[in-house]
């Protein structure tokens, strides 16, 4: 994807230098303090749309710079063979999806079935596998609650990425070398998670497997800026407050979407081992309810049979 020079303002500029990504966090103690820091990001950086992540740790590579890979490409090194391997779950995956949403809702599955984006964007979003899309969600408020997702930590971070402007519901810019979906357009009702987090997802179009340069897929390079928060009540001054997981995370009985891809998520667990660890209360791989059983054990076959 294409790299941005991000505006700043005066104090960022002292801080950033010349590498957001490659320096500390600002600090920031308030949300109504980030808030206005946001707003003035918005308006030096009218040519991109601001998006936002929040996460509980900066994570940096060997150079000291913060990365953003979708997780897909979050190892160090990611093999060709293994890449084509994971590519290839991932079109079984799909096509499992569509199978099990045509069971509860025809019109959902046939949605979900004419584009690939969107069976990518619920296997990513609910935490069925890894992808080739990063989460992200245009609510500030959102993405500060889940940097806050684990009480333990006496920090949490904000980035802001600047992407472009969407056109339509999955927005493909070849000239940014970026395709962002926004979930809120193109998922079900059948799906309610999407909704409660306004969520979006981001990657690269045709580089999948293929890509000369894995810095290519890094979303640091649309890093406008990147915070430092308190992880604790101090940081909303009682007036906005942290989104609750029970909003964040519906349950089974709220989210249908929820039931089909648990039992997704525990096939893959049964058929390669675990791709995602389980999480603890807060934290922002949500454990997405209990058990699926003897749904699990037979989607498994299934999946089994269709990578041979």
């Amino acid at each position: 994807m294409r790299e941005i020079t991000p505006q700043l303002t005066e104090a960022l500029k002292r801080h950033f230098r010349d590498s957001v990504s490659r320096c500390d966090a600002f600090p920031v103690a308030t949300y109504n303090d980030l808030m206005r820091m946001i707003a003035k990001l918005s308006y030096l950086n009218r040519d991109n749309l601001l998006f936002f992540r929040g996460q509980p740790k900066d994570y940096r590579n060997k150079a000291g710079a913060s990365t953003l890979y979708p997780s897909l490409y979050r190892k160090n090194i990611v093999a060709r063979s293994k890449l084509e391997y994971e590519f290839a779950l991932l079109k079984a995956l799909s096509a499992l999806l569509v199978e099990e949403t045509r069971k509860v809702d025809k019109k959902s599955a046939d949605e979900i079935r004419r584009r690939q984006y969107i069976q990518w964007s619920l296997i990513q979003h609910y935490k069925v596998h890894e992808t080739p899309l990063l989460d992200l969600t245009q609510s500030l408020r959102v993405a500060c609650s889940f940097a806050q997702s684990r009480p333990k930590l006496a920090q949490a971070y904000v980035f802001v990425l600047g992407l472009p402007y969407l056109p339509n519901g999955i927005s493909i810019n070849p000239e940014q070398e970026i395709v962002n979906i926004r979930l809120l357009s193109v998922c079900p009702t059948l799906a309610m998670r999407p909704y409660f987090q306004e969520g979006f997802l981001a990657g690269t179009p045709d580089l999948t497997d293929n890509y000369d340069d894995k810095n290519e897929l890094d979303f640091n390079r649309r890093l406008v800026a990147k915070f430092v928060i308190p992880n604790d009540d101090s940081f909303w001054e009682n007036n906005a407050q942290r989104i609750p997981d029970s909003l964040l995370f519906p349950r089974e009985d709220e989210d249908p979407m929820l039931r089909i891809c648990s039992a997704l998520r525990e096939a893959v667990m049964k058929t390669e081992g675990m791709l995602f660890p389980p999480r603890s209360s807060g934290t922002e791989e949500d454990e997405e309810g209990g058990k699926t059983g003897d749904a699990a054990d037979e989607l498994a076959a299934r999946l089994r049979r269709r990578l041979g």
